[in-house]
């Protein structure tokens, strides 16, 4: 259950940054005409995504026309008695905000066993 919580995390966090780099696609396609629009602002995208044996790292930066625009980091990893994840949003001008969950899944469970067994177990 883990590893597919994993994929999953890692998976919905690249589609997410990749959307929204593609949202403006349409705009593309720009006449160099007099009179036309102007060509729109130049925008990259820099995606990094590493996946380990027991966690994975994805992360994202945005570039614009004047450079840095902000970015995105998501670490997770596996433990014996649960998992972690990590992770940091931070924006144009140096404000961030930093969060983290330890989830001990294995304590929760045997409280849970023990709960709804009515205290006959012994995990």
């Amino acid at each position: 259950m883990g590893t597919g919580l994993l994929f999953f995390a890692a998976a919905l966090g690249l589609t997410v940054l990749t959307a929204a780099s593609s949202a403006a696609e349409h705009q593309a396609l720009v006449s160099s005409e007099e009179g036309a629009a102007p060509a729109p602002e130049r925008s990259s995208v820099d995606v990094d995504l590493k996946l380990g044996l027991n966690g994975f790292r994805i992360g994202g930066r945005l570039f614009g026309k004047e450079g840095y625009k902000g970015g995105a980091w998501l670490n997770g990893e596996t433990r014996p008695e649960g998992f972690s994840v990590d992770g940091r949003v931070e924006r144009e001008g140096g404000k961030s905000w930093n969060f983290k969950l330890n989830a001990n899944i294995d304590e929760a469970l045997r409280k849970a066993m023990k709960w709804w067994g009515g205290g006959l177990t012994d995990l």
